[in-house]
């Protein structure tokens, strides 16, 4: 396979998909270090890895910061400003203009200076994500006394160059047009996506300002074997970010190949791209697409109503409806909202799941670490499950078994296995009187799976 050749590994459930290309229209991205040497001391350093209008912007928005409760709760005068970022007073006014266009609620304090009326924890533009990526900002989003980021001994960002587009097609697709110029780590974000891909090409249906759409360009030292770990290690960083700081630890599972759920009930997809030869992956593309403050029961009708192709959430049929089979056995959405009874704040959320992202991904390398965080999460394991093709060819079925080196799922047959290069016969089990009385266990590397029985008890 020549390296021009893409591949996409599981589409199940997946925010990020196809679709026509358009030109990306980024924010400023973040580069080297910072180009002015202001008081404050993170930018100023350079241990932060922003340059330009965006950094001046990201240390207003934390001294902003310090305006609400639980901070000081005062105004800060346009020339205190000016000093603490090394600006004119002019610049400093058209700096928090451009705050005011990506939705911060500064207003102006008649012979005080300015202030934030509500917090930006909920916005996805990076003036609101990198505060918090970088520890500048604490879980409300007051300053924090810090003199570098909050992330020491990480040498390597995931999420930046931060790159954020009100609306998109798709976040991969952008992801994909940036590739040639574009560091192992940029972020791509959109608040609305409008051509993402669910399973098998059904539709993927957000709420526009709602949820998490976004897709992270790697460039990994791994062979194309070891392609379906990545897919694993974001659905693992997933995982992990929603039960530390929800609390949620037993209640999250994760569904091979890509799918994370909270109690049986879909709340986040994955889909990886990439490009690969024979012997190495040259570029990988990992989207995430993760349902926060969304409504499950509005999602048929948000998608009757915007036609084919809006992104975000899998659309469901009618329960009656021809396609209505098609949904036994696989998992209905929820978003954390939902789930948890309350709103979800976006902003730290997502510089939580970049940062574990990152970690994840640098495991993949030795995955033995990986592999056991899922298979502690795992919820097929000992489950009777169908494996297919599309929509209709039957791989195998069987019984569930976990996970292989690779990430492969193991299943010990009981039912049709068709020709296929998806799946093949474990070198492990392939002999013996007892392999031969309970089945061949047969490795799947790609396919899409549902659940036909209820779990064995585990040994």
């Amino acid at each position: 396979m020549s390296s021009d050749n893409v591949f996409r590994l599981q589409s199940h459930g997946t925010q990020a998909g196809g679709g026509a290309r358009q030109p990306a229209r980024p924010a400023d991205l973040a580069g080297g270090p910072a180009d002015f040497a202001g008081g404050f001391a993170p930018l100023a350093s350079g241990l932060v890895p922003l340059t330009g209008g965006l950094a001046r912007r990201v240390a207003l928005a934390v001294l902003l910061g310090g305006t609400l409760p639980p901070g000081e709760g005062r105004a800060l005068s346009g020339q205190v400003l000016a000093d603490k970022l090394g600006l004119s007073r002019a610049a400093v006014h058209k700096q928090v203009k451009q705050l005011r266009a990506v939705g911060f609620a500064v207003e102006a304090v008649p012979g005080m200076g300015y202030r934030l009326r509500e917090p930006f924890s909920d916005l996805v533009v990076p003036e609101a994500v990198l505060p918090y990526l970088f520890g500048l900002v604490g879980k409300d989003g007051e300053a924090r006394n810090v003199a570098g980021p909050g992330r020491p001994g990480v040498s390597s960002w995931v999420g930046v160059p931060y790159h954020f587009l009100r609306e998109c097609r798709s976040t991969n697709a952008i992801a994909r047009e940036l590739i040639a110029k574009s560091p192992s780590g940029t972020v791509v974000v959109t608040d609305r996506q409008t051509g993402g891909r669910g399973r098998l090409g059904r539709s993927w249906v957000s709420e526009p300002g709602r949820d998490l759409t976004f897709s992270v360009i790697l460039r990994p030292a791994l062979t194309p074997a070891q392609a379906q770990l990545l897919s694993l290690a974001a659905a693992v960083a997933v995982a992990e970010v929603l039960e530390e700081r929800f609390g949620l630890q037993g209640q999250v599972g994760l569904k091979w190949p890509n799918d994370v759920l909270l109690e049986g009930r879909k709340v986040c997809g994955v889909l990886v791209e990439g490009s690969l030869d024979a012997d190495c992956l040259h570029w990988v593309v990992v989207g995430i697409g993760l349902n926060v403050n969304s409504q499950a029961s509005r999602l048929p009708a948000l998608a009757r109503a915007a036609g084919p192709g809006l992104g975000g959430r899998e659309t469901l049929p009618s329960p009656r409806g021809p396609e209505a089979k098609e949904w036994e056995g696989r998992s209905q959405p929820i978003s954390l909202a939902e789930y948890l009874g309350k709103r979800v704040e976006r902003a730290p959320l997502l510089a939580a799941l970049l940062v574990r992202s990152g970690e994840r991904f640098a495991s993949v390398e030795e995955p033995a670490g990986l592999l056991d965080a899922w298979r502690a999460r795992d919820v097929l394991f000992g489950r009777l499950v169908e494996v297919a093709a599309g929509r209709s060819t039957l791989l195998v079925s069987g019984i569930a078994e976990g996970l292989g080196p690779q990430g492969q799922l193991l299943v010990r047959e009981s039912g049709l296995l068709r020709e296929s290069g998806l799946v093949s016969e474990s070198d492990v089990e392939r002999s013996g009187p007892e392999v031969a009385a309970r089945g061949r266990v047969i490795e799947v590397f790609a396919g899409d799976v549902s659940v036909r029985g209820l779990p064995t008890v585990r040994g």
